[in-house]
């Protein structure tokens, strides 16, 4: 339903809504000025040239100043005649009950323009009274009466414009509130598919640090850890995005607080660092990180930019969601570590078990690891991959679980029959790790172990790069740590010996490239482990 009458003000209206009024007026040929409530004007019309500088006048500001100071105590002012045939229209501008100025419209006449108070204006400007009229008079096809209706027309603008004006503020909050849950969405999901990793704590808390602070317009976003092994691999970091001049005061500020949070602890937002006000948006998100219910860390969001640098209801949910991701993998990561500890542990208990049947050959399995992991990071594997080669060579051996232990520890030569016996143990090691998931990448290793680049190794014979390049690995070690170890049927050979057989054959026994790149290795290592475990070799020969 329509209103019967036109409103009696230009309401709660912005100032790029005056503006947009303001052009429109022009648009109309009504030049605008806007006072205060002392009846001074603050801007004026944004004609230029010949005619901006007519409204800018003496006498046209005189003539705008007086009636708007009596227009100031009017509660209701009308449209007055500003001189002979020129009509200054009150458009008074509130903002909820309180009048903060007035807009005045300047309708003018042909009449007006011909009298002689426009001549003296012009004149009192140093302005050629006749050029500017012939300007103007496009502009000159106002009354009295219609003046009035130029009047309510523009108030039932300005109200239109102050509903549009509403309406985009409300499209703008809608649209930002859907960015804001697509950000949201698009996060946790992207933290979620993250979390999948749990051998890089520090990189999952340095991606969810980045992706926060972009999505939330932070300078910068930071995930403290306090010392001890609840924390596990970042225990006494700091993993910063972005950049802050406050990272010792923080570092102070939060060993300081982190003992008195308690497990039920929500957000808290700092205004003070060292008794000083914080620089900037003078604001620090912070929320604890909980591992097991107990406080081990907290993630820290400060220098907030954008149309509200003020810390949100918004940015503390989300501050919040992150520390708990964070939380939730450091459980998941510590779970992953002490599964993987054992699993390790029992791996090694189970070849030291293996080893020790042969006191000669203790440690070898370790030795083994140990060069298959060098040998594997010179070649340029990653850092994880050549972990997996490690433990190949931890259990490359695990099969001779079931050979004889007279068979492995006879002195004199093999029989057709025991060496029968020894070659099945790459397939038995096979089919005692196939069915444990955790080991499936590593089977070819032990599988292979002993086939030959040129095909006349064991069991299958197969020949070159059909070999697993863990396999050609293990096999060099292997071979390496045989010939470089005493047994109980001959002494170790020199290291330059046991190079030049390496290097004698390769293309034949081994994988050319690597044998060239093997015999290159710092084994010093190599060296302290095999003292070590000859140190534990002579207490158990006197022992037996």
């Amino acid at each position: 339903m329509i209103p019967t009458a036109p409103p009696s003000s230009i309401r709660d209206n912005s100032g790029q809504a005056i503006l947009a009024l303001r052009e429109r007026c022009a648009a109309m040929g009504l030049p605008t000025w806007r006072c205060d409530n002392t009846g001074l004007i603050v801007s004026e019309p944004a004609d230029t040239g010949p005619v901006g500088i007519l409204w800018g006048s003496a006498d046209f500001t005189r003539w705008v100043e007086s009636v708007a100071r009596v227009w100031a105590g009017q509660e209701k002012p009308e449209i007055t005649e500003l001189f002979p045939g020129a009509w200054a229209i009150p458009l008074p501008e509130q903002r909820r009950r309180t009048r903060t100025g007035v807009l005045i419209a300047l309708a003018i006449s042909e009449q007006g323009l011909k009298g002689d108070a426009f001549e003296s204006a012009c004149v009192g400007a140093a302005l050629d009274a006749g050029a500017i009229r012939r300007m103007l008079m496009p502009r000159a096809r106002y009354s009295k009466q219609s003046a009035v209706s130029v009047r309510d027309s523009i108030l039932w603008m300005a109200q239109d414009l102050l509903h549009v004006q509403e309406c985009d503020h409300t499209a703008s909050g809608f649209t930002r509130q859907l960015s804001d849950s697509f950000e949201t969405i698009d996060l946790l999901y992207s933290l979620g598919r993250s979390m999948t990793d749990l051998t890089r704590p520090a990189e999952f808390v340095e991606m969810l640090a980045s992706r926060v602070r972009s999505t939330l317009s932070f300078g910068w976003v930071a995930g403290w850890f306090a010392e001890g092994d609840r924390s596990g691999e970042i225990s006494g970091r700091t993993i910063l995005s972005g950049q802050t001049a406050l990272a010792e005061s923080l570092e102070r500020a939060m060993r300081t607080m982190l003992p008195t949070i308690k497990p039920d602890a929500r957000a808290i937002i700092l205004t003070e660092l060292d008794g000083a006000p914080i620089p900037g948006c003078g604001q620090v998100l912070v929320h604890p990180v909980l591992r097991t219910g107990v406080p081990v860390g907290l993630m820290l969001a400060g220098d907030k930019f954008g149309d509200d640098p003020q810390v949100s209801s918004y940015d503390i949910q989300l501050l919040e969601a992150a520390a708990g991701y964070v939380g939730a993998f450091l459980d998941n990561a510590g779970l992953y570590a002490e599964q993987k500890a054992l699993s390790m542990g029992v791996l090694e208990s189970l070849t030291a078990a293996i080893d020790a049947k042969d006191t000669y050959t203790r440690g070898h399995s370790q030795r083994v690891a140990h060069l298959s992991w060098q040998l594997a990071l010179a070649m340029g594997v990653p850092a994880e991959k050549a972990e997996r080669i490690r433990v190949a060579g931890l259990v490359h051996d695990v099969g001779k679980i079931g050979v004889p232990e007279a068979v492995l520890c006879k002195t004199g030569k093999l029989t057709d029959e025991e060496f029968a016996a020894i070659k099945k143990h790459p397939e038995m090691g096979h089919r005692i790790l196939k069915d444990l998931p955790l080991l499936a990448d590593i089977l070819p290793g032990v599988l292979h172990h002993h086939e030959r680049w040129d095909g006349r190794g064991y069991p299958h014979k197969i020949a070159g790069e059909a070999i697993a390049p863990m396999a050609r690995m293990i096999a060099l070690a292997d071979t390496f740590d045989a010939m470089s170890s005493t047994r109980s049927y001959r002494a170790a050979m020199p290291r330059a010996a046991v190079l030049v057989e390496i290097q004698k054959c390769a293309g034949a026994q081994f994988d050319p490239e690597m044998a060239k790149l093997f015999v290159t290795l710092d084994f010093s290592e190599y060296d302290r482990m095999v003292a070590m475990h000859a140190s534990l070799v002579e207490p158990a020969r006197l022992a037996a």
